[in-house]
């Protein structure tokens, strides 16, 4: 399985046999950078608002899933579970989608905006391989939220999403507050946009894992 960083919450993965699932794709005038043009075969989409929506840099026709479902798309199962974008059961900001995929015996989480500390959501994604997981408050968790679900989901390898780089044009906090409340022996500021696992990770203490934007 590869696991590529286009940038903000947005993720390309890529199963073995090459089935392509993109999350979260964004528009470039409300992030502040734009997307690379990546083709898939599946989009997923956590909630509609433009920095998780956006189809302008999406190649071909793919899936799109918008909505609490459970299916396969070849060989990557895909399952949705309903939360909130905020901590008032969304009377601010609405629902919010959290997407799981199952791809080569490896289960990955996109947490999409999560703004709430939702123990049902912990119990359904509860010791998966890779969670991608927004840090920067404001419009989600912020840094102790964030850490409160690694915490109780004990993946075995965090990516931060959502969080304020120097191209962003809104402001959240940066991903160095969230990664602060951790060992510097479990944190790897990697060079790469791309992670790639060949097997389920069985490290024993959690690892948290930046990856660079993917720029085509």
């Amino acid at each position: 399985m590869k696991l590529q960083y286009l940038g903000h919450a947005s993720f390309r993965i890529i199963s073995d046999l090459g089935t392509t699932v993109v999350c979260d794709p964004f528009k470039g005038d409300w992030v502040g950078f734009d997307m690379a043009r990546v083709r898939c075969d599946v989009v997923t989409i956590s909630h509609h608002h433009g920095d998780h929506d956006c189809m302008d840099s999406i190649v071909g026709s793919p899936a799109e899933l918008d909505v609490e479902i459970a299916c396969a798309a070849d060989d990557v199962a895909i399952e949705s579970i309903s939360t909130f974008h905020d901590g008032e059961k969304g009377a601010k900001r609405g629902k919010n989608l959290v997407f799981t995929f199952l791809v080569d015996g490896i289960k990955v989480v996109h947490m999409g905006d999560v703004g709430c500390l939702d123990e049902k959501v912990v119990a359904k994604i509860k010791n998966c391989d890779v969670l991608l997981l927004p840090v920067g408050g404001t419009f989600t968790v912020d840094a102790e939220g964030a850490k409160w679900y690694v915490d109780q989901v004990q993946p075995k390898i965090v990516v931060p999403m959502h969080y304020k780089t120097a191209e962003h044009n809104f402001d959240v906090d940066g991903v160095d507050k969230f990664l602060a409340m951790f060992d510097n022996a479990q944190v790897t500021r990697s060079q790469s946009d791309t992670l790639i696992l060949d097997d389920a990770p069985d490290n024993e203490t959690v690892k948290i894992v930046t990856l660079q934007r993917f720029v085509d």
